[in-house]
């Protein structure tokens, strides 16, 4: 129980100094800072702590909703930009298409 109040201490104490991405980037430095206060903390009472390992990062709900509609809507920009390049290239080879048959025609014409 008094490791787990050190750890949660720790957590608490660093976590809400960082953005949510950044706590997901993080999470050996935070594992790294609970190692080190434990450490110091656990070695009065003749404890060693050789590592400590952070698993998993379980935000709210409504914020991890939140973070895949951000997601998504990123993906889908970049899917509208792809599209709108595919598009925009269709119509460059369209219109040189158009301009050689024009030329080609011209040719035709003028022989």
């Amino acid at each position: 129980t008094q490791i787990q109040a050190y750890v949660f201490d720790v957590i608490r104490a660093s976590v809400p100094k960082l953005e949510l991405d950044a706590v997901f980037e993080q999470k050996n430095d935070i594992a790294k800072s609970v190692e080190e206060e434990l450490e110091k903390a656990m070695s009065t009472y003749g404890y060693q702590i050789v590592q400590t390992l952070i698993v998993d990062i379980e935000p709210d709900t409504n914020v991890k909703r939140a973070m895949n509609e951000i997601n998504a809507a990123a993906r889908l920009r970049v899917a509208a930009n792809e599209k709108a390049e595919a598009e925009k290239i269709l119509q460059i080879k369209k219109a040189e298409g158009e301009a050689e048959s024009k030329y080609l025609s011209g040719l035709g014409i003028a022989r």
